[in-house]
């Protein structure tokens, strides 16, 4: 089973992380993801509020990849696994309502990233050594 180390739960905490994507024909799509947090040992979240490539990958297939590294550090990790989108249902509602999203955004759903795999993005020869 996959775990969250410490480490990793830091990166991703004091990093911006980048959510990757593809579409039906396997165009790739990867942007910035400033809300993405752990959720528990084996899961990722996110706040989805554009609706727009990333949403509609994800509700097409599920799969996604999320990258974050220490530019200074010259270390990082990509998790990859099954997403999960709640949209405007009870989970929904209940992590939404701890947050101020609603203030800038008239609409958002949660995104919950079933962690499959990780992989060590380290600038060594060991990048891209799967972890677990």
């Amino acid at each position: 089973m996959v775990k969250l180390t410490e480490e990793m739960k830091k990166m991703l905490a004091s990093q911006l992380p980048f959510l990757a994507t593809a579409d039906k024909h396997g165009n790739p799509q990867v942007g910035p993801k400033g809300s993405l947090h752990v959720l528990d040992d084996d899961h990722l979240i996110y706040f989805e509020h554009t609706f727009r490539q990333a949403y509609e990958n994800l509700a097409e297939n599920g799969r996604a990849a999320v990258a974050v590294a220490d530019r200074p550090a010259q270390k990082g990790f990509r998790f990859e696994g099954l997403a999960h989108i709640h949209d405007s249902d009870d989970y929904a509602t209940k992590i939404l309502g701890q947050t101020k999203i609603f203030e800038r955004f008239p609409r958002a759903a949660v995104v919950v990233i079933d962690i499959k795999h990780i992989y060590k993005l380290d600038n060594n020869l060991e990048a891209g050594t799967l972890l677990q």
